[in-house]
């Protein structure tokens, strides 16, 4: 049987990563000020970025049916029998409802949806569990499986500028974003169970994550798990200050830079700074898929 994976643009993947593992991606979008573009194919995040500083609306939506129906459709005229295919977090996103009933109205269910209940490089990881699986010649089930023992074990907290961009998106309270905002306060918001909660507030940004790095050091180990640094907008000295702190807590730590995936920026903005733990894929790290 001749299997695809498959996975929207929520994951933390480049163009040269696609090919080297045979992953296909459906582009999410991104509409500022009613003009439609595609994660990663029309806009990059300095694009995205310059539209932000210009106060220019921004926001993400459900992609067209018949778009959704014209990616698979091309798939399986390559000649795949199933199609493996993760999704951003349904917590965050209507996508695996939308793609879940696309493969069933349309495709006889030989795509089998996944919800990751994660993004960025969480995703990612779930992605590359599953290549790495099917490459072993593990049976669909079986993966399936393995991946939901996978969905609670990773870290992952970021800290945005505020929390007014996520209250515009829809990604978290008024309420929250009311306390958040604290003349002075920086918000810690975290991933847990699919969805994104506000840890705590901090007035010292570095401090908390150097803190954050710390325990997460000692609660996910470096033999097993591997660590990822991402940002938007963010001072690039900064970020490389994380990343040396990091590799000095042991001569075993190799971080991952990457970029927060476009869609995912529309709702964090600009000069956030994250920081990941996942486990790692059958004891390799994610850069030897990269």
């Amino acid at each position: 049987m001749k299997i695809k994976v498959s996975a929207d643009t929520s994951c933390l993947v480049t163009q040269d990563v696609l090919v080297k593992n045979n992953i296909s991606v459906f582009p999410l979008n991104v509409i500022i000020d009613g003009k439609e573009y595609l994660d990663g194919v029309t806009i990059n995040q300095d694009q995205l970025k310059k539209e932000m500083d210009d106060n220019k609306t921004v926001k993400t939506s459900t992609p067209p049916l018949g778009e959704v129906i014209n990616y698979f459709e091309k798939l399986f005229d390559e000649g795949y029998d199933k199609i493996i295919h993760f999704t951003i977090s349904s917590k965050l996103s209507s996508m695996f409802d939308l793609f879940s009933n696309v493969s069933q109205n349309y495709f006889d269910n030989k795509i089998i949806v996944i919800d990751s209940y994660a993004v960025s490089a969480v995703m990612l990881s779930h992605v590359l569990f599953t290549v790495d699986e099917l490459a072993k010649g593990t049976e669909i089930e079986q993966i399936i499986d393995k991946i939901e023992e996978r969905k609670s074990d990773y870290c992952l907290s970021f800290v945005p500028k505020d929390l007014t961009t996520l209250r515009n998106g829809g990604r978290i309270s008024f309420a929250t974003v009311v306390i958040g905002n604290t003349i002075g306060l920086k918000p810690i918001i975290i991933l847990k169970d699919g969805e994104l909660v506000k840890e705590k507030t901090t007035r010292n940004m570095q401090k908390a994550i150097i803190e954050k790095i710390e325990m997460v050091q000692a609660e996910y180990p470096s033999d097993k798990y591997d660590y990822t640094i991402v940002s938007f907008d963010a001072n690039e000295t900064v970020v490389e200050k994380f990343v040396n702190y990091i590799e000095s807590l042991s001569e075993n730590n190799d971080v991952i830079k990457g970029i927060i995936p476009i869609n995912v920026c529309a709702h964090c903005g600009p000069g956030t700074i994250g920081f990941i733990a996942t486990p790692k894929v059958n004891g390799k790290s994610i850069k030897e898929f990269l």
